[in-house]
């Protein structure tokens, strides 16, 4: 069995991880991050407010960003509340509009910078078990081929997601606030497409909401929000004909066809939060610590943040001064109060469908 140390293990190479290795690596620290995953793993496309403007530029990434090419985005076409087609955005930024992500892009730019700057990073490696002895972890890992590393640690960060891998283990209690998830595929579409508006089309529907968003000169996000118990489309084909039942909809969707080198998924997009964002040794960060709504547009910004500032805390805490883990968890705790409260407020909004998704949203 292979052995490895390391001043701190993180399990998730994704926003949160990436970025949180990257801000340690560049202090000094030896990181090493391990995902389940490989490189080729591809997240959807997505919008972000302005305001990830102030947190990349913190992190020395705002002008890579900006010549990467996401594109601009100029505004959310909504049919919402029953009122018919309007344009806003939902969780407005006082740093402008945003961009609409191009993932696959954003998440290299991330992953390049951390391996520059030292980064050991471990693809199709999972977390299979994890003790802690004195002032160190240990932590076995286990690989695609079967093989198992044994690492140490003096601090773990659980930057998996909402998978929670590493606070799971640990028994750490979380809270969720409903049960969405997302249904997800990539669409095909030609360079001339009307879709270029460069806008997200968001539609409620009787069982939940659609989020159509393009994010490449040929490709486009395509997304059902409902929850586990309801009806779920099973394929990419399946989504695509239920998105065909909207007017808002299919006028963007004409020549659409599923993308068939990237798989259809069914992954989750419920809020929650843990009880606690840090223990002795341990820290959780982004969807790991609390994970917002999609209608928010929060995700990667939150994930961004939570890891810039959940990395400087604990530089901090090997500086001898652990009270900033306590910090971080504040901070972390108010803006997510914050989101919920302006989650309610938008699903209030809707009142024309009386199925289960939506009565489940009404605020008591």
């Amino acid at each position: 069995m292979q052995s490895l140390h390391y001043n701190v293990a993180i399990i998730g190479a994704g926003v949160a991880g990436l970025t949180a290795a990257l801000v340690l690596a560049k202090q000094g620290l030896k990181v090493a991050v391990f995902d389940s995953q490989g490189p080729e793993k591809r997240s959807f496309g997505e919008c972000v407010h302005g305001n990830i403007a102030p947190i990349l530029a913190k992190l020395n990434l705002l002008e890579q960003f900006e010549q990467t090419g996401h594109f601009a985005l100029q505004g959310y076409q909504i049919e919402w509340d029953g009122a018919g087609e309007y344009e806003r955005h939902l969780l407005t930024s006082p740093h402008g509009t945003g961009w609409i992500l191009n993932r696959s892009a954003f998440d290299k730019t991330l992953f390049l910078q951390a391996q520059q700057a030292g980064v050991e990073i471990f693809w199709h490696a999972r977390l299979h078990d994890l003790k802690l002895q004195g002032e160190k972890w240990d932590l076995v890992i286990k690989h695609d081929d079967g093989a198992h590393s044994s690492v140490t640690a003096n601090f773990a960060i659980d930057a998996s997601g909402r998978a929670r891998v590493l606070t799971r283990k640990l028994g750490v209690s979380e809270k969720k606030a409903d049960t969405l998830i997302a249904c997800c595929s990539y669409l095909q579409h030609s360079a001339k497409h009307s879709m270029f508006a460069k806008k997200a089309i968001i539609q409620s529907d009787q069982y939940g909401w659609w989020y159509l968003v393009p994010f490449s000169s040929s490709q486009s996000s395509l997304c059902y929000f409902t929850d586990t118990d309801l009806s779920i489309p099973k394929s990419a084909d399946a989504l695509l004909e239920m998105a065909n039942t909207h007017s808002a909809l299919t006028q963007y969707l004409t020549a659409c066809e599923p993308d068939k080198t990237t798989p259809f998924k069914i992954v989750p997009a419920y809020s929650s939060s843990l009880a606690s964002y840090f223990g002795k040794r341990w820290l959780a960060l982004g969807d790991a610590a609390c994970s917002y709504d999609p209608l928010s547009s929060y995700g990667v910004t939150s994930a961004l943040g939570s890891a810039f500032y959940g990395a400087s805390a604990l530089l901090k805490y090997f500086n001898n001064e652990p009270q900033y883990l306590g910090v971080y968890q504040q901070l972390m705790q108010a803006r997510f109060l914050d989101f919920l409260e302006q989650k309610d407020i938008e699903y209030s909004k809707v009142s024309h469908y009386q199925s289960a998704f939506w009565q489940r949203r009404k605020v008591a």
